[in-house]
Formats: C-alpha cells, sequence, structure tokens
C-alpha cells in the first residue's frame, strides 16, 4: 500500500532526527561517569573507586569531579578505619581475654584498611591539585550520603566491650563509612554545621576554593598518620610521609588571603608539628 504524504513525512521527520541524534557527541567519560554514580549512590564504594580509576586514566570531562570524589570517598573510608579499630581497641579491656578474639581480628583488619586508604588517598590528591591548578577551585559534584549525624550504634556497643555479631557487624560499617564521608565533606567546605552542609548540596555542583578542599583533607591525614605509631603499625617512615603530605596540603591556605582558612592551617599546622614529635 502506498505512503500517504502525512506518513511521508514522519518518516523524512524521524530520519532526520535519527540523523541529528547520530551527530550528537557523547562527552568522554560519560559512561564511566554514569556508572559511578549508580555505584556510588547505591553505597558501594569499592566498585566506585573502579569507575573512578578507569576514569582517570585519561583526561576527558569529568577528570576533575572524579578525582575530587575519589579523594571523598578514600578520605571517608580512612576516617571509617580509624573510628572503628579504635572502638575495637577501646572495647577489648572490657572483656576477658578468651572473648577478645573478635576484637582483636577487627583491630588488625581495620588497622591495615586505614594504612591502605591513607596510602591510596595520598596518591589520589595529585590529581586533584593537577585538576585544580587552572582554576584554583574544585567541584564535588555528587550528592551526600544518607548519613546520621550521630555515630552508629555499633561504635558505641564496640567501645563498651558489646561489640554486635558479624552478621551485625559488617552491615553497620557501611553507615559508618557514610558518616565519615559526610564529615569529610563537612571539613572540605568548611565547616561543621551539618545543616549547613547539607544546604550546600541541594544544588551541584558545589564548588570551593583548591585552599579550603586541602585543609580538609590535611585534617584527616594528620588523625591518619597516627596508624604508623609506635603503639599500633610502628612504621616511622609512613607517619612522617603522612604528615609531610599534611603540610603540603596547608601550603596554599597559609600562603593565601583568606584570613580564617589562614587561621585553621595554622592550626593544623600546629597539631601536625605535636604529632610529628611523638
Amino acid at each position: 500500500m502506498p505512503l500517504r504524504p502525512v506518513h511521508l513525512l514522519l518518516v523524512a521527520v524521524f530520519s532526520v532526527l535519527g540523523a541529528l541524534t547520530a551527530c550528537i557527541s557523547v562527552p568522554e567519560g560519560y559512561e564511566d561517569w554514569k556508572e559511578v554514580n549508580r555505584e556510588y549512590e547505591s553505597g558501594d564504594y569499592i566498585n566506585t573507586l573502579n569507575y573512578l580509576d578507569d576514569l582517570l586514566r585519561t583526561e576527558n570531562d569529568y577528570t576533575g569531579r572524579a578525582a575530587a570524589l575519589k579523594v571523598v570517598i578514600l578520605g571517608g573510608m580512612t576516617r571509617s578505619a580509624l573510628e572503628i579499630e579504635e572502638a575495637c581497641a577501646e572495647g577489648i579491656s572490657w572483656v576477658k581475654r578468651v572473648d577478645s578474639g573478635p576484637y582483636r581480628t577487627c583491630i588488625e583488619a581495620f588497622r591495615w584498611r586505614a594504612r591502605t586508604n591513607t596510602l591510596g588517598l595520598i596518591d589520589a590528591l595529585s590529581e586533584v591539585e593537577k585538576s585544580a591548578a587552572a582554576s584554583g577551585t574544585v567541584s564535588l559534584d555528587f550528592p551526600l550520603p544518607e548519613a546520621s549525624s550521630e555515630p552508629s550504634p555499633m561504635i558505641g556497643r564496640t567501645r563498651a566491650g558489646a561489640m554486635p555479631a558479624e552478621k551485625v557487624f559488617e552491615p553497620s560499617v557501611a553507615r559508618v563509612v557514610d558518616r565519615q564521608i559526610f564529615l569529610q565533606v563537612s571539613d572540605l567546605v568548611a565547616t561543621g554545621e551539618a545543616a549547613a552542609v547539607k544546604d550546600m548540596f541541594e544544588s551541584l555542583p558545589v564548588t570551593i576554593p583548591k585552599e579550603a578542599f586541602l585543609v580538609g583533607v590535611a585534617k584527616t591525614l594528620l588523625v591518619a598518620a597516627a596508624v604508623f605509631g609506635e603503639d599500633r603499625l610502628a612504621d616511622t617512615a609512613k607517619k612522617s610521609a603522612t604528615l609531610k603530605r599534611a603540610r603540603e596540603c596547608l601550603q596554599p591556605a597559609l600562603e593565601g588571603g583568606d584570613a580564617m582558612l589562614l587561621s585553621e592551617a595554622k592550626a593544623v599546622a600546629k597539631r601536625i608539628s605535636a604529632e610529628s614529635r611523638r
């Protein structure tokens, strides 16, 4: 049956639309960035880091925001590992030696997680510094985790010598990571007010000065350096390298013109010097 004029017109229209669609180029890295967001919003931070690594292998439209998100996740994972390790170290003093096995396993496991994530964080920083070199700003283009501002009940119970069973403990770890990612972001945007942070992230991306971002990372590196101390992993070289990198993160703020950031950077620098002498 011959096509009517209206049918011919529709065919022509769809042909043109198809041709136009084919001509629209998808930004390089777009598909990987979609996967990053999917995994991040599901709370699977290990897979998120894998996709971020794929994305950061080449220069593309998403390099800057991917580098920033990688630092945020590794910062949150470092901090959460330290929080859990410290809870187990405190809780072990409340239990009999015969019942201390799970605590000892926890301490060792999360101590090494803190080590691995700290070293990963240090490596990831260079990509952010490179991306922000021209603009002097860092773009945070991701939603905040659905995290409580209060510590996980698992942390409180573990500190008190009542570590939950493994089937409850492991899922609770994710909540600790979520909260520490939120706290890491709070340090990066230089505000401790949870409500203010949430308001900032109502509209994305959130763009902040590179100096503020690096001061926030320096705070995490300062805390993380303690895991290399004599009473824990006893790795003096790694502790020194971590504190050195923290000092380097403070330099832009120490040399900049923002009085509030300068004051904060000086306070962190003082704490770094104290930690270096321990």
